[in-house]
């Protein structure tokens, strides 16, 4: 994979602190809070349950699967943590949106 060592910055607010994230390769934004111990909210990783749901700020990424999402909810910038693989370096999201 030629992305398997890029690293893409992403920047999260989670419980009200503006955390700074290293996204590694094809990892999604969870595994990633994962492997910093940052205890972002998740449950199920495919896209499914909508534990993981947070708000796009800036940037984009590219989700494997949206499942859980409705159309209306993706159209305000929602998008699932679990399945979102971070495109650009200013990728921004809210856990804290609602």
């Amino acid at each position: 994979n030629a992305l398997s060592d890029e690293v893409k910055k992403v920047k999260i607010v989670l419980y009200g602190e503006e955390l700074d994230l290293e996204v590694i390769g094809d990892e999604t934004i969870i595994e990633a809070c994962q492997r910093e111990g940052i205890e972002a909210p998740y449950s199920c990783c495919v896209g499914a349950c909508s534990t993981c749901i947070s708000k796009l700020e800036s940037g984009e990424v590219e989700m494997d699967d949206d499942m859980a999402l409705t159309d209306d909810e993706k159209e305000e910038g929602l998008i699932l943590a679990c399945t979102s693989h971070p495109l650009t370096d200013d990728v921004k999201i809210d856990f804290d949106y609602y």
